[in-house]
């Protein structure tokens, strides 16, 4: 019944096993996203607001935000995810022959999470801009 051979890939296999999910590791999920091919993408007035980091954890308390200036007219937003090893790299930046911003986004991981940012800043435009407490200075 057995037609395979004595010495085969056969006995060399053990078995399957489950082995525990390495953390993910910002520094290298960032390092992808900073490789990873930009896409132009829709503007979203929020992301320039002062209070991105709060709303965004308002809203998705997983994802992290930083924001650093490359250049005077170019911005780059980090949103990362750990716990899903997602992220979205955003460029800002003033177009000067259409005389307005533009933004190119990059993604690894779960491709929702583009998306969930749009929807956060929309729901935020639409309830009035409201700034989350925890970044109201205190009375």
């Amino acid at each position: 019944m057995n037609n395979l051979p004595e010495k085969s890939a056969r006995s060399a296999f053990v078995g399957r096993c489950r082995v525990p999910k390495r953390p993910p590791d910002r520094a290298v999920l960032v390092d992808a996203l900073r490789k990873s091919p930009l896409t132009p993408a829709v503007f979203i007035t929020g992301i320039e607001h002062r209070a991105a980091a709060a709303i965004v954890h308002a809203a998705l308390p997983s994802v992290t935000y930083t924001r650093r200036s490359i250049h005077w007219l170019l911005d780059e937003h980090l949103f990362v995810d750990e716990a899903t090893n997602t992220g979205v790299r955003v460029l800002t930046h003033w177009d000067e022959h259409s005389q307005c911003p533009r933004m190119e986004v990059a993604e690894i991981g779960d491709r929702l999470l583009w998306q969930r940012l749009v929807i956060t800043f929309a729901d935020w435009e639409r309830a009035g801009r409201p700034v989350p407490e925890e970044t109201l200075p205190s009375a």
